[in-house]
């Protein structure tokens, strides 16, 4: 139960980390882009008040999930602390500034309703930002800083710094997105100036993400060893790979907006831009989750002595003839048959269908990758079914990935549901089932809905979320870390493969073509993956 429970309380970082973002993304985007202080534009006025509508659920939302973060984590550790867990945490710094955090956010909404009742009033402004200054010194407590026996003030300025410009820009994109789906339907003459005026914006919070980023790696990751050797320098790495990708996107809709400026004809602002936008959107979701999991790693430089070499990664990743015969006979730790005189922990025989199961689905996705591919270059007709390929796949993940629980193992139903990676799995199952059900029915000409076009990138999105929060028992550091790896390389691809999609069904032709390259290309590297895991530090007999 407690591995379910941290595996829970994980995803909860991530959704609340998102709401603070579209708390302070629409006070930023109120200020700088709509520009509530210059004067009173009809259409603009009732825009910003879509844009504060968001922001007070967003609030509240925040306000519900700080609570249930701090019922929670005490309940983690019940099995170790016992009904005392309640009373210890409730001493903690955690405990403390987490109250205060959620004080802080009740009166920070309670300041945003009564801005939205007069949002020219710079008085009402000045009262909602000093709280929200506040909250965000408060957040600067609850981060890796605070533990730190040196530096820890300096280098609690830069967290909040860096989690500051993250939220403003993620949450500022989001609301961006509500302003076009808004201006669309009342002027969109409006769009390219709105647009426009995020540039300073998002330059700013691009700014306060990039140069505390990189003080921060350099204190927690250390250097390359410590990036690519331990579980916090690899999602770091993903942090630094997504937000590539987001900054290409940037670069893209800045030159666009800024080549049409002035121009009549809307199209290309109207068609490519909001698509850009909504695939940045899917990034810095992604980006949220990943810094919200950064929080269950030590620092890097905290665990180098057990950090991994370049030698056992490339291991994990190295071309080596998969295995497609099914289970392989190993060794593993028997504590039952230790060695009473000598300490010595015994071994005994076992059937393994770890490898097995990771190589074959390795062979079922590169061939969904290939025909991907000739259903995208057209005239193959067989190709066309690639989708159904996932269903089968679903199965083979809900049966196989976890064999000694049920439906094969011994292991009953109910025992098997308090295991947290068995879980993991059989969701897993369900989103494959679904990536290859809705994008059969999205295909299929006889149904004609459109919107299931979108459930496909959706659900690698989600897919790769949950591949990010993994977990695995850390009872062996550096194995754990092995084996997490690949799931933390899918989980990047998973959502590199969801933008991908998004944007080719989003794009007009030929801008899709390039999309369509970039998620096929994703689904590929996930197969390879898959085709050359092998499990560290097992003994195959």
């Amino acid at each position: 139960m407690t591995a379910i429970l941290e595996f829970i309380s994980g995803l909860l970082d991530g959704v609340a980390l998102l709401a603070l973002a579209l708390v302070l993304g629409g006070l930023g985007s109120a200020l700088a882009v709509v520009r509530v202080l210059h004067g009173h534009h009809p259409v603009l006025h009732e825009a910003v008040q879509r844009v504060l509508s968001l922001t007070l659920f967003s609030g509240v939302c925040l306000i519900g999930l700080r609570i249930l973060q701090l019922v929670l984590k005490p309940m983690a550790l019940m099995d170790v602390m016992g009904s005392s867990a309640f009373s210890d945490f409730s001493q903690t710094q955690v405990f403390q500034h987490g109250v205060l955090s959620i004080l802080l956010t009740v009166g920070l909404v309670s300041a945003v309703m009564f801005v939205k009742q007069h949002v020219g009033s710079w008085i009402r402004w000045l009262l909602v930002l000093v709280l929200a200054g506040t909250y965000m010194v408060n957040e600067g407590w609850l981060s890796h800083a605070a533990s730190r026996l040196e530096g820890g003030g300096s280098l609690m300025i830069v967290t909040m710094i860096h989690v500051f410009g993250a939220t403003l820009w993620a949450g500022g994109i989001m609301h961006l997105l509500l302003l076009w789906r808004f201006l669309r339907n009342q002027d969109s003459t409006l769009w390219p100036e709105l647009v426009s005026r995020f540039s300073p914006l998002g330059i700013i919070s691009v700014s306060l993400i990039v140069v505390p980023g990189v003080y921060l790696s350099w204190q927690y990751v250390g250097g390359w060893d410590g990036l690519i050797g331990t579980g916090y320098g690899n999602m770091v790495a993903v942090k630094i790979l997504l937000f590539s990708c987001v900054l290409v996107l940037a670069a893209l809709n800045f030159f666009t907006a800024r080549a049409l400026r002035g121009r009549q004809d809307l199209t290309i602002m109207q068609q490519r831009v909001p698509a850009y936008i909504e695939a940045e959107i899917i990034l810095a979701v992604g980006l949220l989750f990943t810094a919200a999991s950064l929080t269950g790693f030590p620092p890097s430089v905290d665990v180098m002595e057990d950090a991994a070499s370049s030698a056992e990664m490339w291991t994990m990743y190295n071309p080596k003839v998969p295995r497609l015969s099914g289970p392989e006979l190993v060794l593993i730790e028997a504590p039952d048959l230790t060695n009473l005189q000598t300490g010595e922990i015994g071994h005994k025989q076992d059937v393994s269908w770890d490898r097995f199961n990771h190589n074959f689905s390795g062979v079922v996705v590169i061939v969904m990758g290939i025909m991907a591919l000739f259903d995208r270059l057209g005239g193959y007709r067989w190709a066309r079914y690639w989708p159904l390929m996932f269903i089968g796949f679903s199965v083979l993940i809900f049966v196989f990935a976890n064999p000694d629980h049920w439906p094969l193992g011994s292991t009953r139903l109910m025992d098997s549901l308090q295991e947290t990676e068995v879980i993991q799995h059989w969701l897993a199952a369900v989103v494959v089932f679904g990536l290859g059900w809705f994008e059969w029915r999205a295909r299929d000409e006889q149904v004609g809905q459109r919107q299931l076009q979108f459930m496909f990138p959706v659900l690698c999105i989600v897919g790769g979320i949950i591949l990010l929060t993994h977990s695995h028992s850390v009872a062996e550091l550096k194995e754990e870390f092995l084996i997490q790896s690949t799931h933390v390389a899918m989980g990047a691809l998973g959502v590199l493969l969801g933008c991908g999609r998004w944007l080719e069904i989003r794009l007009p032709a030929p801008y899709d073509r390039m999309a369509g390259v970039i998620s096929i290309s994703a689904m590929m590297l996930v197969g390879l993956i898959l085709l050359f895991y092998i499990k560290p530090s097992l003994v195959i007999l």
